[in-house]
């Protein structure tokens, strides 16, 4: 993963110890983070490839106060491959900002680890290796 987004990620996580007031800016936050994770995942087609180098990770955070990373393998040589990149790092910094105005109220998040799939290219098409 690269690591703009992993720092991205850690970032996030640390903002759900915080929070602020305006519900009405943390719902749009919300709604604009899943408007670009969708659009994200539209763009992040899983083929074409020929070798596991030509697939990647697009990487998001869920907005809420225990956020929670998720991941969409794609292909990194498909024509929408550039779009979907730019969405899915645009959408977990737009997680971050509704993390940090989530009116609250907080508590302990429980603590979990969530390993990113590894990309692996098959039969043409980018697919999470088991």
């Amino acid at each position: 993963m690269p690591r703009l987004q992993l720092v991205a990620l850690c970032l996030g996580c640390l903002a759900a110890c915080g929070g602020g007031s305006d519900s009405t800016s943390y719902q749009l936050a919300v709604d604009q983070a899943s408007q670009l994770e969708s659009q994200a995942r539209a763009y992040g087609l899983s083929s074409p490839c020929a070798q596991t180098s030509q697939c990647g990770l697009l990487a998001f955070l869920e907005p809420t106060a225990c956020p929670r990373p998720s991941y969409q393998v794609y292909s990194l040589v498909s024509s929408s491959a550039a779009a979907a990149s730019a969405a899915a790092s645009e959408e977990v910094l737009v997680a971050i900002q509704a993390i940090a105005l989530d009116p609250g109220p907080f508590g302990a998040c429980p603590a979990f680890v969530i390993v990113p799939p590894i990309a692996a290219c098959a039969a043409n098409t980018c697919q999470p290796s088991l």
